[in-house]
């Protein structure tokens, strides 16, 4: 009775130095090189701006018009999909229909939160795809984020 008692006991304590192993590791993790990045295409310029956060890090990101005059352009919802680690872009909201200006910067969507990884190098996939005067148009961007 005493040995199970004690291997249930060395058990658990297994378990509990290998849980605070993991959530010390990611806790202690930072993203080291959080930036801004403009990708432009045509009249159109991606903006993509990575920070760390409490949790994480979040991704800001808009799209600014900067032909001449006005256009009007739809898209699904998310205009700008982001993700982290694989790219996996997915386009499921209603259309929308917006009137951009020259110089104008629209983002929709609020940034997006990911939880902080274990240190290493990941990659971070960026996709804007909408529609002006009938012409589809994608605006794609990825980079690396390293975190120690």
């Amino acid at each position: 009775m005493k040995k199970l008692v004690a291997v249930n006991g060395f058990a658990v304590a297994c378990i509990l130095v290998i849980i605070s192993y993991f959530f010390f590791e990611q806790a202690e993790t930072e993203l080291a090189n959080g930036e801004t990045n403009a990708i432009q295409q045509d009249d159109f310029i991606l903006h993509i701006r990575v920070e760390n956060v409490d949790e994480g890090f979040q991704v800001f990101r808009a799209l600014q018009y900067v032909g001449e005059g006005s256009v009007e352009m739809k898209h699904h919802t998310p205009l700008i999909s982001v993700s982290f680690k694989n790219k996996n872009h997915d386009y499921t909201g209603s259309t929308v229909t917006k009137s951009l200006n020259t110089g104008i910067s629209y983002h929709p969507q609020s940034a997006k939160r990911f939880k902080r990884p274990s240190e290493g190098t990941y990659t971070l996939f960026c996709e804007a795809r909408f529609m002006v005067n009938d012409q589809h148009i994608t605006i794609h961007h990825q980079q690396e984020l390293v975190f120690n």
